[in-house]
Formats: C-alpha cells, sequence, structure tokens
C-alpha cells in the first residue's frame, strides 16, 4: 500500500514538471519582441589562441629587418566543400597583424572569382610604364583539404528503471580532423617555393557536455590546446589553422626563427630540416655576410659587412663559438649558422616607434666607391628609354629617385618589382631592372634627373619622403629629399659628381670616406 502511494507521488510530480515545461512553450506578448530581438552577448573582437603569435611575428620581422614583399592570395579553397567560410579575408587579417610595425607584409587584394590568379597574371603582361600598378611578387595558395567528420566516437549512458518509470543519461563524444595546407608560389613564374609550405591539422571534439568541447592542433614536438570556442564550429578551427599557417610559410619565407613565436625556444626536427636545407643552397659570400651581420648585431664584430673574410671576423667567429659551446674552429658551418639564427641579440631591443637603421660604432675600413652608367653614353632623343647602370664596389643598401620635366619626383628604387634596397657589391643594379615591367622614357625635351643614396649599413627612409614607390611624392625638389635623408640620418653626407655637355653626361667616381655616398646624373634634352 505504501509502496503504490509512493509511486502515485512521483507520478503526479513529474505530471507537475512536464506540465510545466509545456507552460514555457506559450508564446511570448507581442510587446516583449524588442527586447527579445536583441542579441544576448555584445559583439566581440575575434581572438585566437594564435593572436599573441601573429603580434610576436611583427615584432621578429621588426629585428630582423624584414620589410617590402608584397603578397596577395586568392584564398584558400574548401576541397571538402564543408566548410563555408572565406579564407581570402583570414589571410588578409593574418597578414596586417603580423605588418602593424614592421611593415614586412603589404597585402595586395585582387578582386576576381577564379581561385586561380589569372587576373594577377594578366596585369603582369601587361604592365609597363602607362600602367603601373603594385604587383605582388608572391602569391598564397593552398586549400582545406580534408575534413574527416566522426573519426573517432563515444558514448557512455546510464539509467535508472521503476516498474512503470524509466529515467536515463547518454553522453556522446565525436572527433572530426581538419587539415589545411598551404604553399607560397612565385607570381612571375608561377613556381611553387620548395619548402616554403605547411600542412597542419587540427582535431575537434565535441560533446554532450559543452563544458567538455575542445580542439588541438599538434606538431612534432609541439601541442597547441584550443579554446572551447574552436570546437563550436570549423570556422574557428579554419581561422587558426590559417593563421598557425601563415606564421609557418612567412617565417620561412622571410628567413625568421618563426618557431620561437609558437613556444619553441630551439625550433624541433622539421624546424632544424629546413634551416639546414636553406643554408645548403645558399651562396658562399650570403652565408659569410650572414654571419658579418648578426656577430655585428652581438656586438662581436665591427668590420664590413662585405661577404668576404678577414682576420677580424675570424676572430669574432672564435669567439662567438667559444661562448656558445660550440667546437671552435673559426669556420662557417651550419652549427655556427643555426647558433646565430636562433640567439635573441637581434630581438633584445625593439624601438616602439619602428625600425631604424643599424648604427655602428666605427666606419667601414674601406671607403664606398662606386660608378654610374647609362646607355648610349647619355645621349638621349625624345622617344628613347633610360636604361641606368649601378654598380658598387662593397655591399650596402641603394635607394634611388627620379625627377620628371614637370618637377615630379618618384622613388624608383627600390620599387614593387624589386623591393630589396640591398645591393652586391661588384654587382651591377639596373633601373630600371629586366624583370621589370615598367620602363623610363622620354616624353618631351628639358632636364630630368636620378639621385641615389647608398649606405653599407641599412638608412631611414624619411617618413615625408616614403610615399608609394613609382609615384609622384609631395616634395617637388632634390634638395629636400637630401635635407631629409640628412635629417633622419645624422652623419650622412652629400656628394655630387657630374659633367654636363650638350645631350652627354659623363658621371665620374666618387669616394666618400665616412657612411654614404650620393650620385646624380642628369640628362640634357634638345
Amino acid at each position: 500500500m505504501i509502496s503504490r502511494y509512493f509511486n502515485i507521488k512521483i507520478l503526479i510530480i513529474i505530471l507537475g514538471i512536464m506540465l510545466g515545461g509545456c507552460s514555457s512553450l506559450e508564446a511570448p506578448p507581442p510587446s516583449e519582441a524588442p527586447k527579445l530581438a536583441r542579441p544576448e552577448a555584445k559583439p566581440k573582437p575575434t581572438w585566437t589562441d594564435f593572436t599573441e603569435s601573429l603580434e610576436c611575428m611583427d615584432k621578429l620581422f621588426l629585428a630582423h629587418g624584414k620589410k617590402g614583399f608584397v603578397v596577395t592570395t586568392a584564398g584558400i579553397p574548401d576541397s571538402t566543400g564543408k566548410v563555408s567560410v572565406s579564407t581570402k579575408e583570414m589571410l588578409h587579417l593574418a597578414a596586417s597583424d603580423m605588418s602593424v610595425r614592421s611593415k614586412a607584409l603589404k597585402f595586395i587584394d585582387y578582386d576576381t572569382s577564379s581561385t586561380d590568379l589569372l587576373v594577377l597574371f594578366e596585369d603582369l603582361k601587361k604592365a609597363g610604364a602607362d600602367q603601373i600598378r603594385e604587383l605582388p611578387q608572391y602569391y598564397i595558395r593552398g586549400a582545406i583539404s580534408q575534413l574527416d567528420e566522426n573519426v573517432i566516437t563515444q558514448q557512455k549512458s546510464a539509467g535508472i528503471a521503476a516498474d512503470f518509470i524509466d529515467l536515463g543519461a547518454s553522453k556522446d563524444r565525436i572527433s572530426s580532423v581538419i587539415t589545411v595546407d598551404m604553399n607560397v608560389a612565385n607570381t612571375v613564374t608561377r613556381e611553387i617555393l620548395p619548402g616554403i609550405s605547411s600542412s597542419n591539422s587540427l582535431v575537434i571534439t565535441r560533446s554532450g557536455n559543452a563544458k567538455e568541447a575542445g580542439a588541438k592542433i599538434g606538431k612534432v614536438g609541439l601541442s597547441f590546446s584550443m579554446s572551447a570556442n574552436v570546437a563550436e564550429s570549423p570556422g574557428a578551427g579554419t581561422r587558426a589553422l590559417i593563421q598557425l599557417g601563415m606564421i609557418e610559410v612567412m617565417g620561412k619565407l622571410l628567413e625568421v626563427p618563426y618557431w620561437k613565436c609558437l613556444g619553441m625556444k630551439n625550433g624541433n626536427a622539421d624546424t632544424k630540416r629546413h634551416t639546414k636545407y636553406r643554408f645548403r643552397i645558399m651562396p658562399v659570400d650570403k652565408k659569410i655576410m650572414f654571419v658579418q651581420r648578426r656577430l655585428n648585431s652581438a656586438k662581436m664584430y665591427s668590420g664590413p659587412i662585405d661577404g668576404k673574410i678577414s682576420s677580424k671576423l675570424n676572430t669574432a667567429i672564435k669567439q662567438f663559438q667559444s661562448k656558445n659551446k660550440l667546437s671552435v674552429t673559426g669556420d662557417i658551418d651550419f652549427d655556427l649558422y643555426y647558433a646565430l639564427f636562433i640567439s635573441d641579440f637581434s630581438t633584445a631591443s625593439i624601438p616602439d616607434e619602428g625600425p631604424k637603421a643599424i648604427v655602428t660604432d666605427q666606419p667601414p675600413s674601406l671607403p664606398i666607391t662606386a660608378t654610374i652608367t647609362t646607355d648610349t653614353n647619355g645621349k638621349y632623343q625624345t622617344g628613347d628609354t633610360l636604361t641606368a647602370r649601378v654598380k658598387a664596389t662593397g655591399d650596402g643598401f641603394l635607394f634611388c629617385y627620379y625627377k620628371q620635366v614637370s618637377g615630379e619626383i618618384a622613388r624608383i628604387f627600390p620599387n614593387r618589382f624589386d623591393p630589396n634596397p640591398a645591393i652586391k657589391g661588384d654587382t651591377e643594379i639596373l633601373l630600371p631592372s629586366k624583370s621589370a615591367p615598367f620602363k623610363i622614357r622620354f616624353f618631351e625635351p628639358g632636364n630630368e634627373s636620378i639621385t641615389c643614396y647608398a649606405s653599407h649599413i641599412d638608412m631611414t627612409v624619411p617618413e615625408n619622403i616614403k610615399g608609394e614607390d613609382l609615384q609622384p611624392l609631395s616634395i617637388r625638389t632634390m634638395d629636400e629629399i637630401g635635407a631629409a635623408f640628412k635629417k633622419s640620418n645624422p652623419e650622412y653626407i652629400l656628394a655630387l659628381f657630374s659633367l654636363r655637355c650638350t645631350n652627354i653626361i659623363f658621371l665620374s667616381t666618387g669616394i666618400i670616406r665616412n657612411r654614404y655616398l650620393v650620385w646624380r646624373f642628369v640628362s640634357a634634352l634638345p
């Protein structure tokens, strides 16, 4: 009797709960509609587990002097057909976050519905003196190549049964895998750059208990546990994979120890293998220049950065090898290269206001000597095109500006097609280069000029003359450019060498025993 009464009581309680649940399904009055339409949470900025890593890459690019790399993409297409996200915008944002201070990456947007960059390649073919646009050097390609759903499924259940009631609970755990592959290609040759690639997989775990949802990216020697919101949709996971991929491929392309921004102090087997490959294919003089620059940053070497072995460099190498417990041989081998590559002395102090030129305590041991010549020995007629040749005896950095008859001045080197201002000693630099799809043509008689500023160390380009390459600057005279360079580089010295004759200009050779050398030529047209 007692048992039957107890069961009836339980039934009444359950029916009461069910009726209460039904009452909650009643439609709210119309007056409550505006209130219910409001979002429950305020909009928040998108923050992922790699946001701080992107900021770290910006600082790393800044410390290593990386800037001016022009890139683009048509997006990362979804080969699985199951992840509908805007990967192109994710790539844009990642590149932007890595270049806030360093200006390392300049992302050019090509508005085309084609996943192939056909529009870009057509522009490269058509670009000329009358159609100059900022065209990228590299483009990022890849795919969401894998989405395996329900890879792992686990189910747990429990229940209590009575004569006429059965109460139970179950918990499912489902895992899915998303893979994003990325590569970098040369926009002119369309060649996929060997070794500049990334492939990462994200395991997303969903559970009946929302608090148990999670995601994880695993790499050799590295594991990332993602926040719970990543597990809520493939889109958040895809963003994290794209950010990680951008850190890897841009780090490899710009040759910086990107793994430090991923929590690895000395990298892993994969990063070391890639670095060894880069060392193996690097020309001997480039290896020497790298060692010279890094030892200079470590304040162990103050000689010229010219890609040549010297007794001073050999002493500095042995000092570094001894300090870092390497074999003290004085040789430039991979162990020395890798130790210099991962060392932190270049990132010890990063200026808040942006990159500055590296200033050494001593002037170069040898003076800079350079010559400049032109086609046809300076004889030009209306309609002719100009090719200037600059040659320096030592490695350094070069900035050149061109002044037209109209008085407009534009920077012609470095430019979007040749973005690196570094020049190699005893190697002729063409202005414009053969690969650059633009020409300098004489359209009317008058005086036009080119002024080049060079140094054995990188220079700080004044803010008021940075502007956009191959576009008119606000400054109207070469003297203003010289004054701006002098203000940003206190030890700047101006040197002009020119001999003017009718229709002929001959450029002499100049030697400056301090830091900077300037060449100028003037073409006199009838």
